[in-house]
């Protein structure tokens, strides 16, 4: 017969078996167990720091000995469509995933577990959040941030369940996939670059197109079309360049930036059954091959020139006519006349130092007239 002394510390515990089969868990103390010849011991010491009682001998425990597990665990579980946020002191340990079932030990801290229907509830309250995140990849959570500005789609199973506003989301990774699309609902600009146009008289050119447009219903417009952006800018593409090739290069270029309302009519029904709203589409720029310009610019400069000569004329006929209307003035108008010739005299007076006058004023105003100049001026 034969003793054998086992020592337990104050953090620790002991599972005795013998032969395989369970004994006893000890707790902090001396024993002496009793074996004997043929008797297979077996012994197993756990640090209860480590909160989790990892061993083979949980399911029989749980099973076959409750009053064991009772005095010594704190037993927490799960289905197929639980979690159990595991607390220690209230203080978050760990996320039990589905299906599993762990024993933690008692006393050194108390340990609680909320255990949630991932069903019932994928989304988790925002207060704990903060306490998941810490737990990164262990907290079995799918994390989500929607910013200002812009709307979450939730799809669990690739069905869309709800609708986002700004803020910060987890879900449950074990409640069938849930995955979230971000979509901005802000004003964009839409450019289509480089299009080149065969107008209706045959000239070649290249436009680039520009439109604005936002997103007015995030959910219609995800399930209705997958890529969004690459549909606009082809339907963008070949509704101005079909509504292009129906002009001549003059009504394209006597338009300048506007799309005609008809072609931006259709653009805006097609993208509001999508849930989207255009704006203004414009033409950002209208580029002429190399010879194309040259002419323009001849046709331009003649224009310019042809605006000049007609102005010019019109002025030199205006001042013709204001000579002919004071012609008419002074013909009829004796006084007249002498007033202008007294005020062309006070002009020719301020110019010279010295004026003689002879055969009086009607000489004066013929040819008797001598003017003499200020010393040292020509």
């Amino acid at each position: 017969m034969l003793w054998k002394r086992i020592v337990v510390g104050d953090q620790e515990r002991v599972l005795v078996a013998k032969n395989g089969r369970f004994e006893a868990i000890l707790t902090p103390g001396i024993y002496r167990v009793f074996t004997a010849p043929g008797v297979r011991l077996e012994v197993e010491k756990f640090n209860v720091c480590d909160r989790a009682f990892r061993s083979t001998w949980t399911d029989y425990l749980v099973k076959e000995r409750p009053d064991v597990t009772e005095r010594h665990f704190t037993l927490v579980e799960t289905n197929d469509v639980q979690v159990a946020m595991v607390y220690a002191d209230g203080k978050l340990l760990q996320v039990l995933p589905p299906a599993r079932r762990v024993l933690f030990w008692r006393g050194l801290v108390e340990v609680t577990a909320e255990v949630v229907d991932v069903i019932a509830e994928p989304s988790i309250p925002e207060d704990k959040l903060t306490a998941l995140e810490r737990l990164g990849k262990e907290s079995f959570v799918s994390f989500s941030l929607v910013e200002e500005g812009k709307t979450g789609l939730l799809f669990l199973d690739n069905r869309l369940l709800r609708t986002l506003p700004p803020g910060k989301y987890g879900f449950w990774a074990a409640a069938g996939n849930p995955r979230v699309e971000i979509v901005d609902l802000r004003r964009q600009t839409m450019e289509v670059a480089g299009q080149e146009i065969l107008s209706r008289d045959k000239v070649s050119l290249r436009v680039n197109i520009i439109a604005d447009y936002q997103v007015v219903d995030a959910a219609k417009a995800k399930q209705a079309i997958t890529h969004l952006e690459a549909y606009f800018y082809r339907l963008l593409q070949l509704t101005v360049r079909q509504a292009l090739g129906r002009k001549s290069l003059e009504e394209i270029l006597a338009e300048k930036t506007e799309v005609d309302e008809v072609t931006a009519s259709v653009v805006r029904s097609e993208m509001a059954a999508l849930g989207v709203r255009v704006g203004a589409i414009a033409l950002k720029d209208i580029i002429l091959p190399g010879d194309m310009r040259e002419i323009m610019n001849q046709v331009v400069s003649a224009e310019k020139q042809a605006q000049a000569n007609l102005i010019r004329r019109r002025e030199e006929t205006a001042a013709t006519r204001s000579l002919l209307n004071t012609a008419k003035l002074l013909e009829d108008n004796p006084i007249l006349v002498r007033l202008k010739e007294l005020e062309t005299l006070e002009k020719l007076v301020e110019k010279v130092e010295r004026l003689t006058v002879t055969g009086g004023f009607e000489g004066l105003l013929e040819n008797l007239i001598q003017l003499k100049a200020p010393a040292g001026t020509k």
